[in-house]
């Protein structure tokens, strides 16, 4: 089998769209399906640095700072053992304040890198597509649009059938990734293992999502 990544939902209109087609897809969206309201919100469409199957599209308030985006891609995706995080204007330079507020630091076009783990990093690309008029929806503020279904991974033993696991140990040699069947007979350890998740820290450090 071949790798593959599934369509992923909008939540405005439930249509499901190809990861460039949801791009292209939503701000037409926004315009016509998002709930009238007197919040000012930015459109941040995230994801990772150097696999695009994995994102996010979201409305974040306008007042809400860094902090809040920061513990929201914590917990949504990377948070497994308390590593620090930095938002930055390019990579590894100098760190930006998480006490800012949303406003002060986006504007329509301007794209931040934001690293987790300053050891087995994950790095994520986040930019603000455009600011919009209307309701928050939730007490935290950060509305998910849509996010990547998860990508089909092909197991490297049989080739055959998706990995549901992936042995960090054997990740060393570009390998791992193993389904059901692989995994009952796999020589290394269990204890080496991890479940694949829909997050691009599957398979880093000890994200079990």
């Amino acid at each position: 089998m071949d790798y593959k990544a599934p369509n992923s939902t909008c939540q405005l209109c439930m249509s499901e769209y190809s990861g460039k087609g949801m791009t292209r897809h939503i701000k037409t969206c926004l315009r016509k399906n998002l709930s009238k309201g007197d919040k000012n919100l930015f459109y941040i469409h995230v994801s990772d640095s150097y696999n695009n199957d994995y994102f996010l599209h979201l409305l974040v308030q306008e007042s809400k700072t860094l902090d809040h985006l920061d513990r929201f891609l914590r917990e949504i995706w990377l948070e497994c053992c308390g590593h620090m995080s930095s938002f930055s204007y390019e990579r590894w330079g100098d760190e930006i304040n998480k006490r800012r507020k949303i406003v002060d630091v986006f504007h329509p076009g301007l794209n931040l890198i934001y690293q987790y783990d300053f050891g087995s990093t994950t790095e994520l690309n986040i930019k603000a597509v455009g600011t919009y008029r209307g309701k928050a929806e939730n007490k935290e503020n950060i509305r998910i649009i849509t996010r990547n279904s998860q990508p089909v991974i092909p197991c490297d033993e049989c080739a055959k059938h998706p990995a549901v696991e992936i042995c960090t140990e054997c990740q060393w040699d570009e390998g791992g990734w193993l389904c059901e069947t692989c995994a009952e007979d796999h020589e290394c350890d269990e204890e080496m293992r991890l479940p694949v998740v829909n997050s691009p820290r599957t398979g880093v450090c000890g994200y079990t999502g």
